[in-house]
């Protein structure tokens, strides 16, 4: 819900602390406004004590002179002089609000009525910046966040006010507010200014000391009399030994604002002239109406301002004006990697405490806490049973060079290639994959848009083609895909990819145990184990196999027939003779039947690599793909949500026996690999925190209405008669959706990346304001593939927003 208008300027006023004079500095501010002919309208959200003494009625009764200019407003007054928590409790005849969103929505109501007219607005908040809210446990910091308002800080002039000043400006910086300027009564006792002057304007921030104001004697006339006086003396800049006036600050609130309309509007042109995106093509895009400039983000949504969605400055036909900056949901979950909302609180205040204790340190043969916690954590959740060592990284992309090297260097040693000058060694995995953009990473995927243009691209590897599993006309459906060719199967019906089989429901499909011993299991084993056979006669050698398990994401958001996945895993764990090229159908036939008795921590094969970079950690409502498989792999990399979103990390698990692959006592049998940033203590901390907060949701059954509403161990955000109506909509191939993440195929005759016809669609549904407060949809196209992704917290009533804004567009 962001605020941003040309011509009215909007600032919100914090207190270091109570009894700071925020409320006379407020109408100091309003009267100087107003005195340079603008409009002013003031808000006090939520006001404690007797109204005849509230804030608002005072600045009603200290901005008379300016009676036809200023106008006041307080939205929930209550009778006790108390914390507005607390001060609620005892006033249940009061009206009060719902939550503190219903709130900030009253907040942002009156804001956009005020914008039927240009000048200013002040915001003035209750007590200090850490007040409590009226649903606690938030602040007025964290509640009124959305609004992301620039601040104006009332400093405190009194004994350890230089602290709580201090404090004060660092928690709004925290929690991403922009300070425009601050405020302080002169004191010439304790002189606070002597010292938070220089601070601030080292920092870039104006800081104003104000003359204080006279000291009450007589009677309340005459206070009425002298305080009126003292506000006509510091309207302007009022200069003194004593302090100030406020119309500077005024004038640099005014300057402030400008400068950020204008910032804002120039950013499209020079980053058209300055960067190089990814994944695009500059010819096509090219325009300042094509770029979207985030001005900052919360919770789902990002603040945006388009070029072409500029308005006029002036309001017309009595309308108030629109914000030049709009929410947009991130759908694409900032390319997967949002999930716990963007400027998380209990994230930052974790990067922040991590970045003051070390910054980066090195991490060959050290440790710190954060590391090493993250380690153990990762090695008892989604490593238990299997995993011993933890490896950190970068990114997805590297994590999975580091698990080739794992993998590739364990097969080396055990069937006998030394690989020191290269070789031809290849991987085994699935067509339509994508394990990153480094070389290694896509060498180990079949040729595609990713990487056919790279010249050193070669892919070194045998893909499968997988079975997919699609809600089509409302039918759970599991259909092979070409150029795999696939032999008849019984009770199946034929298609020109080979088959297409119906299930009962999409419980069914996931149901491994009950379709481990199916027809089905043993024919798409058979297809496995002889299409290996034939390629180790033709003399082909791999050294690992590489999964995305449950969904192919990047590949078109591909959700694979789990059944598929397992049955591949099972028969490159039992093909040893394959492998080392000895092919014998008796040891392969044993080894498949002993694999219930395998021991986890011991790699059969070769070993194999869970890439759930994308899929793992909740993004699929399951911790890891283990739960849905059945088996756990020999090396897992996880990234994107590992932090929630908020730093790149990445972590490659392996098995015991693939790190002892690498023991011995030359240093150049090791493990040769290593980053800069290895084991940064910020993403370490942040991704402890990140893994909590998933902990915490699970033993709060904070997903149990979602749970409820599938009935079923693999669950969706997304509602399940919802996809079910989807998948019969027009022009829609079929659906799936599974946790955070939603996926329609929609019918085009371009196949792929050449489609254009998701992008059309997409464009369309984020032209239009859905919800309430209403806010727009963003998110990327996959060739004629539609997906939306939600966070872990997103609320309900957002995701039914946005299926009932994706139904209304099919239809």
């Amino acid at each position: 819900m962001p605020m941003l208008y040309p011509k009215l300027r909007v600032h919100q006023v914090f207190g270091a602390n109570t009894d700071v004079g925020k409320t006379l500095l407020t109408t100091a501010l309003i009267r100087s406004a107003a005195s340079r002919g603008n409009r002013v309208s003031y808000l006090k959200p939520v006001s404690t004590g007797p109204e005849a003494d509230s804030d608002e009625a005072f600045v009603r009764r200290h901005t008379a002179p300016y009676t036809d200019l200023v106008q006041t407003r307080c939205l929930y007054q209550y009778r006790e002089p108390m914390s507005p928590h607390l001060a609620a409790q005892l006033a249940p005849d009061l009206p009060f609000p719902a939550s503190n969103d219903v709130l900030v929505r009253g907040v942002q109501k009156y804001i956009q009525s005020a914008s039927l007219s240009d000048g200013h607005v002040f915001v003035e908040t209750a007590g200090g910046v850490h007040s409590p809210a009226l649903h606690p446990p938030h602040t007025q910091a964290s509640s009124l966040r959305s609004l992301r308002l620039p601040s104006v800080l009332v400093a405190s002039p009194h004994l350890g006010g230089i602290s709580t000043t201090l404090a004060s400006y660092e928690s709004l910086l925290l929690r991403g507010y922009d300070v425009a300027a601050v405020l302080c009564l002169h004191d010439s006792y304790y002189r606070n200014d002597d010292f938070l002057r220089p601070y601030f304007e080292e920092r870039g921030i104006g800081f104003w000391d104000v003359a204080r104001p006279p000291e009450k004697r007589g009677s309340v006339a005459e206070d009425a009399v002298r305080l009126g006086e003292w506000y006509a003396s510091i309207e302007g800049e009022g200069k003194g030994e004593e302090g100030g006036g406020v119309g500077p600050t005024v004038q640099h609130l005014e300057e402030t604002h400008a400068r950020r309309v204008e910032e804002i509007a120039g950013m499209p042109a020079r980053t058209l002239d300055s960067v190089w995106w990814p994944f695009t093509q500059h010819k096509l895009v090219n325009r300042p109406e094509q770029v979207m400039v985030i001005d900052s983000a919360h919770g789902d949504h990002f603040d945006a301002y388009y070029a072409k969605s500029t308005k006029a400055e002036q309001p017309k036909e009595g309308r108030p004006a629109e914000s030049l900056l709009e929410p947009y949901f991130d759908g694409a979950a900032s390319w997967f990697t949002q999930s716990h909302g963007h400027a998380s609180e209990p994230l930052t205040l974790a990067a922040a405490a991590a970045a003051g204790r070390y910054g980066h340190v090195l991490f060959p043969s050290g440790t710190h806490a954060p590391a090493l916690e993250l380690a153990e954590k990762l090695r008892d959740t989604v490593g238990a049973g299997w995993a011993a060592r933890v490896f950190y990284s970068d990114n997805g992309s590297t994590g999975i060079e580091v698990a080739l090297k794992m993998a590739l260097r364990a097969s080396g040693r055990r069937y006998g290639w030394e690989g020191e000058i290269g070789g031809d060694v290849g991987v085994i995995g699935l067509r339509g994959g994508y394990h990153g953009d480094t070389i290694g990473a896509m060498d180990a995927t079949p040729a595609s848009t990713f990487n056919t243009a790279v010249d050193w691209y070669k892919g070194r590897g045998h893909w499968f083609s997988p079975p997919a599993v699609l809600v089509q006309d409302g039918v759970a459906t599991v259909s092979t895909t070409a150029p795999d060719v696939w032999a008849p199967l019984p009770d199946a019906t034929p298609t020109k990819e080979g088959w297409a089989m119906p299930f009962p429901s999409l419980a069914d499909v996931y149901d491994l145990p009950a379709r481990r011993s199916s027809p089905l299991a043993t024919y798409y084993r058979q297809h496995v184990r002889e299409t290996l056979k034939r390629l180790a006669a033709e003399g082909r050698q791999f050294g690992a196999l590489v999964l995305e398990p449950t969904c192919l994401g990047a590949g078109g958001m591909v959700f694979v027939d789990p059944l598929f996945q397992a049955c591949l895993v099972d028969v490159v764990r039992a093909s040893e003779d394959l492998f080392s090229g000895q092919p014998d159908r008796g040891a392969y036939e044993a080894a498949l039947a002993a694999l219930e008795k395998r021991n986890p921590a011991e790699w059969q094969g070769v070993p194999v690599i869970y890439d759930e970079v994308f899929s793992g950690l909740y993004r699929f409502g399951y911790h890891s793909a283990a739960s849905v498989l059945g088996t756990t792999p020999d090396i897992s990399v996880y990234a994107k949500i590992l932090t929630g979103g908020l730093l790149p990390l990445s972590a490659t698990l392996a098995s015991r026996s693939v790190f002892d692959a690498f023991l011995s006592d030359r240093k150049v049998d090791a493990l040769l690999h290593g980053h800069s940033y290895t084991a940064n203590p910020v993403g370490c901390a942040v991704a402890l925190k990140a893994l909590g907060m998933i902990e915490d949701a699970e033993r709060g059954d904070k997903w149990a209405a979602p749970r409820k509403d599938w009935a079923a161990e693999r669950w969706s955000f997304w509602r399940k008669d919802f996809l079910e109506e989807v998948s019969q909509a027009p022009g829609v191939k079929g659906s799936m959706a599974m946790g955070t993440v939603l996926a329609i195929e929609l019918q085009d005759s371009e196949a792929d990346y050449a489609s254009h016809v998701a992008q059309g669609f997409l464009d369309r549904l984020r032209a239009k304001q859905i919800g309430n407060p209403a806010f727009r949809v963003h998110s990327r196209p996959l060739g004629n593939v539609v997906y939306v992704m939600t966070s872990l917290f997103t609320p309900a009533e957002t995701v039914r927003a946005m299926e009932a804004a994706i139904l209304r567009e099919l239809k």
